[in-house]
């Protein structure tokens, strides 16, 4: 009997282990990106060009998404690149459609209505990159469709 209930406790001991170390491997953080309205600034007369704002990356790795979250401005380009040994699709949330962005839809890729979309429409390989210009104020879902 004292064999038993030593079997049974070491099985629950190995459960209870097992579920506590894979239990926060398939944890997901969903990346997010803020738009902002744009600043309300009045143009100065200049002879100088006029310069951009610094420029907004975010890297995919074998871990995911670095930053998780960015702030920008509305209009502002954000270049997504793959740093990893795994393709990246960068799309609007939610899987598998990718219609949470406004205008942006899974079935626009491949077609004239594409152009827009927060979608890749396709995976980028290791030094690629992908840019998409955020018109849409809010804060926006968006992850590795493959």
């Amino acid at each position: 009997m004292k064999k038993l209930l030593f079997i049974i406790l070491a099985l629950i001991l190995i459960g209870f282990v097992w579920f506590s170390f894979y239990k926060n491997k398939n944890t997901v953080v969903v990346p997010t990106l803020t738009v902002t309205a744009e600043p309300d600034v009045s143009p100065l007369p200049s002879a100088s060009p006029k310069t951009t704002a610094s420029e907004k990356i975010v890297s995919y790795s074998d871990s995911g998404f670095s930053p998780s979250t960015l702030t920008i401005q509305k209009g502002e380009v954000i270049t997504f690149k793959n740093i990893g040994s795994k393709m990246m699709w960068v799309a609007s949330a939610m899987h598998p459609t990718h219609k949470v962005y406004p205008g942006s839809d899974i079935t626009k890729c491949g077609t004239s209505l594409q152009a827009g979309t927060f979608d890749a429409c396709k995976g980028y390989g290791l030094g690629e990159s992908w840019e998409f210009q955020l018109n849409e104020s809010g804060t926006w879902k968006y992850h590795d469709h493959l």
